[in-house]
C-alpha cells in the first residue's frame, strides 16, 4: 500500500500541470482502496488558483531578527544539557510568560529567553532576571537572534 502511495505521488509530481488535486490523484490511483481525509482549509491553501499559500489564514507566528537574553552557554558534554534544562525550569517557574529556548549547536548547549523587538526591552528584562537569579547574572548577555513574533 505504501508503495502504491509513493508511486502515485511520483506520478502526480510528474503530471503537476493537471487539474486534479493530490488527494484526488491518490484516491483514483488506489482504485478506492485508500481514502484520504484532509481539512478543508488545507485544500483551500493548496489550491493553485487561490494564489497566496496563506489564503487568508493567519499563521501562529513569524520569525524575524530581534533580541534574546542568553542565560547559559556551555560546551561541557557531561553537564551542559542538564544545566540548561535546570535553568530553563527555574526561569519558567518565576517568569512563565517569558519564552525559553534550549538549543544545541555542536558542541554548545545554550539557554536563551524572550522575544524582544528592541535591545532596550531585552536589557530591561535582563536586569529583572539578574535580580531574581543572581547566581546566573555573570553569564547573562543580550544577543541578536531570530525571534518569534505573534500576529
Amino acid at each position: 500500500m505504501k508503495r502504491l502511495l509513493l508511486l502515485s505521488l511520483v506520478a502526480f509530481i510528474a503530471a503537476a500541470g493537471s487539474a486534479q488535486t493530490i488527494v484526488e490523484h491518490i484516491e483514483s490511483a488506489s482504485q478506492g482502496r485508500v481514502t484520504v481525509t484532509q481539512p478543508s482549509q488545507l485544500g483551500e491553501r493548496l489550491d493553485p488558483k487561490n494564489g497566496n499559500p496563506e489564503n487568508g489564514l493567519k499563521s501562529a507566528g513569524k520569525n524575524r531578527v530581534g533580541y534574546r537574553i542568553q542565560v547559559y552557554a556551555d560546551k561541557n558534554q557531561r553537564t551542559a544539557k542538564s544545566e540548561a534544562m535546570s535553568r530553563e525550569r527555574a526561569l519558567q517557574m518565576r517568569f512563565p510568560d517569558l519564552g525559553c529556548y534550549v538549543t544545541y549547536n555542536a558542541p554548545t548547549w545554550r539557554l536563551r529567553v524572550g522575544d524582544f523587538a528592541t535591545r532596550e526591552e531585552a536589557v530591561e528584562i535582563m536586569q529583572q532576571l539578574k535580580k531574581e537569579f543572581p547566581s546566573y547574572a555573570r553569564e547573562m548577555i543580550v544577543v541578536k537572534d531570530r525571534i518569534n513574533v505573534t500576529l
